[in-house]
Formats: structure tokens, sequence, C-alpha cells
């Protein structure tokens, strides 16, 4: 009689709990504009070994804030889609145990030499960063998607992916670590 009790309970609070937690789908993420901005190169101070003269280039970070309502979000993929000087640049970054909350953020990065590519060697301004195309999806499924000019729709051009790095490629992955979340390993 008590393993058939327990047992009941044992469903019962199983059943509670799946219950409660509500599933992942459209409107469990809510993205707000992307940032872009034109940042340079941190700047690390080595002891021993041989000091060697560099030129701090400039990066473009893309930073989107975002909010989740579900308690907890296994993961989520961030789509990046930048348009500077009529080429789209794509790349994307997985951020895994996101709990519920408004003060999220998602980042990527692109290199001052791809950036020297993309422009003919001018510098990057704000003005060259023609939009910022974000989508948040997972399992494929886009929860949201934002612009950064309000365009909706990616306009037909080359693409080229590789450009776009996560946080973890770059020289600023030990920097800001409780600003965003763990990234999933490739």
């Amino acid at each position: 009689m008590k393993t058939y009790l327990f047992s009941l309970v044992a469903i019962a609070a199983l059943s509670l709990s799946a219950s409660a937690q509500a599933p992942v789908g459209p409107g469990s993420v809510k993205l707000a504009k992307p940032q872009p901005a034109v940042i340079k190169s941190p700047d690390y101070q080595i002891n021993g070994g041989p000091q060697k003269r560099t030129i701090f280039g400039s990066w473009l970070e893309v930073e989107v804030q975002y909010a989740t309502l579900p308690e907890m979000i296994d993961e989520l993929t961030f789509k990046y889609t930048i348009l500077i000087q009529n080429t789209l640049l794509d790349g994307e970054v997985t951020y895994v145990n996101i709990p519920a909350a408004r003060d999220h953020f998602a980042v990527m990065y692109v290199t001052p030499r791809a950036l020297l590519r993309l422009t003919g060697g001018k510098p990057l301004t704000p003005a060259s960063i023609e939009n910022v195309w974000v989508q948040a999806t997972k399992q494929g499924q886009i929860l949201d998607q934002t612009s950064y000019r309000g365009s909706a729709q990616i306009p037909n051009l080359p693409h080229i992916a590789g450009l776009v790095l996560n946080k973890n490629e770059t020289p600023f992955a030990p920097l800001y670590y409780d600003r965003y979340e763990a990234i999933k390993p490739k």
C-alpha cells in the first residue's frame, strides 16, 4: 500500500512540475534593438617574454539585449546578419542555461582586418554599418527577430560566413564574463 501511495505522489509531483514549466516558443524571448559600436582592441600587459609593438585595431561589436520568460531555457541560438558596404556578414552564437530575466545580452564581433577588407582600407564609421539583423532561435524555430535600422527584410546580396565571431573567438573573451551567458562549444 505504501509503495502504491508513494508512486501516486511521485507521478502527481512530476506532472505538476511538467505543467508548471512554460514551453519555449514565440514570445518566450523578446529582443531589443541591436547596438553596433566601433571599439578598440583590449590592451593586455604581459610580464616576461618579448614585448612586441602592436597597433590596436577597431573592431565592430554588435550587442543585443534580450529578455526571457520561461524559468530556464536550456539553449538559445542568436543569428546575426550585418550589412556593411553592400556585403552581408553572417554569424551565430549559442548560449546555454539561460534563466528567466529581463537583462540578458548577446554579442558578436567583426575583426579589424575583416573591416578593412570590407571598407577598402577606410576606417569603419557608424554610417558604414548599413543594418544589423538578429534572430533568436531554439531548435530552428524563430522566437523573435529585430533589426538596427527597422527594416525586417534582408536584401538579396552576397553573404560571407566566418567573419562574425562570438566573444570566445576574440581577445574580448575574458572580459565582462558575467554580462553574457555561457557559450555552447562548437
